[in-house]
């Protein structure tokens, strides 16, 4: 046999049987940067929806400090009814229901739509639980924050809910 002929037969050969190898080595890669992009989404949608419900920790500190000045002008929290009806969903609502006059009494109302709504309880009057529900994703699941008038806010839901 021709020496230039074994050669060749032997590369094809041997490039048959890398091939697979090679395909597999691929398809590996794929299903990495499939699952690195897959990840890297749902981050990028969670802090999206976390940024969101973000709005409610800040307001709920701003409800506190005008509760707190209200207390020392009055002697006692004052109840608010929740505002806006229901939780705003992805879109921002604007701060408005039947309450409203009551949170032009406190001294306290958002400067821009909102996404949350906020209500405030007074059990007794030396103590008040401001709550904030909001549904940052739209999915109906209510994500939820509560303050008093000791600590910061806390969120009282699971953390996969916005």
């Amino acid at each position: 046999m021709d020496p230039m002929m074994a050669s060749k037969s032997h590369d094809n050969h041997e490039s048959r049987h890398r091939r697979p190898a090679l395909v597999l080595s691929i398809v590996g890669l794929l299903v990495v940067v499939g699952l690195f992009a897959q990840r890297a989404w749902t981050r990028f949608a969670n802090m999206a929806k976390i940024a969101k419900t973000s709005e409610a920790v800040q307001n709920l500190e701003h409800i506190q400090q005008a509760q707190a000045a209200y207390y020392e002008t009055h002697g006692t929290y004052l109840a608010l009814g929740a505002t806006p009806q229901r939780a705003p969903g992805p879109s921002p609502t604007a701060f408005a229901s039947e309450h409203t006059d009551e949170w032009v009494r406190l001294g306290w109302q958002p400067d821009s739509p909102v996404r949350c709504q906020y209500a405030v309880t007074v059990p007794t009057p030396t103590d008040f639980q401001a709550v904030a529900r909001c549904d940052a994703d739209g999915d109906g699941e209510v994500s939820v924050f509560v303050s008093g008038p000791d600590g910061p806010p806390k969120r009282t839901s699971s953390d996969g809910q916005y």
